[in-house]
């Protein structure tokens, strides 16, 4: 593993132990807001069905964010790789226009502008993990329902339950923009 992978993927991870990258994509922002919305449902106060929706749209609504938010993170980083410093700006002016939404088909596509075979690895990890696919897939459906006024019967539970496994999409994201450097 390079040196240089090595200091990107530690900024993008937040830590890493031994020169390898943490294990996942986990989002700090998003874990300290599940911990804070659990600990308040746990309290054992009678929380009205209402507010507890309100509290799980607002969680999917971060959590779309924060996926949107590292995914151009990841692209940024990938470009970071080029040594002339105006090609890099133009391949992140690029990257902006080019990055259509966090779809499972929208992120394929944008690998497969990295070469084929960046595409076939973010593909490959989907296909052994369709759980993780499917979540993540409820992610992005139940928030277009709330963000299209359609609103969502969805639970804190099912929000945990969907970031548990649906973040490990990015992780596959970040092996296949990276897999030339493992």
């Amino acid at each position: 593993m390079s040196r240089r992978y090595t200091s990107v993927s530690a900024k993008l991870n937040g830590s890493f132990s031994a020169g390898k990258p943490a294990a996942d994509m986990r989002i700090l922002r998003i874990d300290e807001a599940l911990e804070k919305c659990e600990a308040h449902l746990s309290l054992g106060e009678a929380v009205e069905a209402e507010v507890q929706s309100l509290l799980a749209q607002s969680l999917l609504i971060l959590i779309y964010a924060e996926f949107e938010r590292k995914v151009r993170e990841l692209i940024r980083a990938r470009c970071q790789y080029v040594a002339d410093d105006s090609v890099r700006g133009f391949l992140d002016s690029c990257a902006e226009s080019v990055f259509r939404g966090l779809k499972i088909g929208e992120i394929a596509g944008l690998l497969n502008r990295f070469g084929t075979p960046h595409k076939e690895v973010f593909n490959q990890h989907l296909e052994q993990n369709q759980r993780a696919q499917n979540m993540y897939d409820s992610i992005l459906n139940n928030r277009h329902k709330i963000a299209h006024g359609e609103g969502s019967a969805v639970t804190f539970g099912d929000v945990k339950q969907y970031y548990e496994h649906g973040h490990c999409v990015l992780d596959y994201l970040r092996d296949a923009l990276f897999q030339d450097e493992s």
